[in-house]
């Protein structure tokens, strides 16, 4: 690709590099730097990726190289970059019910690739030995549903409820979070579009409610506004309870998940 400037885009993390690039053909196009075994994840992801939606947008890939990709531009902003500049609980709280909605309208994106019949039952495995190994340390994450509390404590509550929870498993993005996620347009006729598919895979989409609520904690935090509200907002676009034992259950999970 022949670039003639290129600007950094917000709200990114850091383990990759996000920005937009102006071709000298004209046009743009989203180009993201990282770890080569991140960049070909997501690079088989976008390949292989089936989007029946007619409101929610995907990425297309139009080059890569080996610790790169380059996607079309997709138009709007970022749910976070939106969050932190909104100026009114009413409009954070529009934000986290286009989160929820644009969660629940992923239902239509599939893929080619084929469902592995050890989804579910991976996670136990692979956390097991660690969990054992770091038992008696406390988690300190402010945003996290387990915060404060002993890992090997968390860790007998998910085994022990772990027959009460039925899967669910759906393609998903694997990284729900408030930056991942794009506003375009204002009413439903078109969502919004979903970015950052390294994480990508068939796994019970629950495990995305749980990002989703530590997302909007995190933002909340970075806002300083209570996030207890527009959880509820998120939850209820997506028509879940909030203390059901399928939420706490994955949000346990999904914290042990990233903390270990």
């Amino acid at each position: 690709m022949d670039i003639s400037s290129t600007t950094p885009l917000t709200f990114q993390g850091d383990v990759s590099k996000v920005e937009r690039c102006t071709l000298s053909t004209g046009g743009d196009v989203i180009r993201k730097t990282g770890a080569p075994a991140a960049i070909a994840r997501e690079i088989n992801a976008l390949q292989n990726l089936m989007n029946s939606s007619r409101i929610v947008k995907t990425p297309q890939l139009v080059a890569s190289g080996d610790d790169w990709l380059a996607t079309v531009w997709l138009e709007g902003k970022n749910l976070a970059e939106l969050f932190a500049a909104a100026t009114s609980e009413p409009e954070r709280i529009a934000i986290c019910e286009r989160f929820g909605s644009l969660l629940c309208a992923s239902t239509a994106i599939s893929s080619r690739t084929p469902e592995s019949e050890s989804t579910f039952d991976t996670v136990f495995d692979t956390l097991e030995a660690a969990v054992h190994a770091a038992a008696d340390r406390v988690i300190s994450d402010p945003d996290s549903f387990i915060h404060g509390h002993a890992i090997g404590d968390v860790w007998r509550d998910v085994i022990a409820d772990a027959g009460s929870v039925v899967p669910e498993i759906r393609y998903c993005q694997g990284d729900w979070c408030l930056p991942n996620v794009m506003m375009r347009g204002n009413d439903a006729s078109e969502l919004g579009a979903i970015v950052d598919w390294t994480e990508a895979g068939w796994m019970d989409w629950r495990f995305c409610l749980a990002d989703g609520l530590w997302s909007i904690g995190y933002n909340s935090r970075l806002a300083d506004v209570n996030p207890a509200v527009f959880r509820t907002a998120f939850l209820n676009a997506c028509d879940v309870n909030e203390n059901s034992i399928e939420v706490t259950w994955h949000r346990k999970l999904r914290a042990l998940m990233s903390l270990i």
